[in-house]
């Protein structure tokens, strides 16, 4: 199987940072999720789901 690389730029909108200018918890693991399901289903070439963080 090749290797391919995934590259991933989030943007953070207003609504992902808090008063202090720091991104929430939340929206990071998110972008976390997002980029491992984009991993799984390009290594399996199935659809694939998070089960546990």
């Amino acid at each position: 199987m090749e290797n391919k690389p995934i590259t991933f730029q989030f943007i953070s909108e207003p609504s992902d940072v808090n008063y202090g200018g720091n991104v929430h918890g939340g929206s990071v693991m998110k972008w976390i999720d997002q980029a491992g399901y984009a991993c799984a289903t390009t290594w399996s070439g199935n659809y694939s789901v998070t089960v546990y963080v």
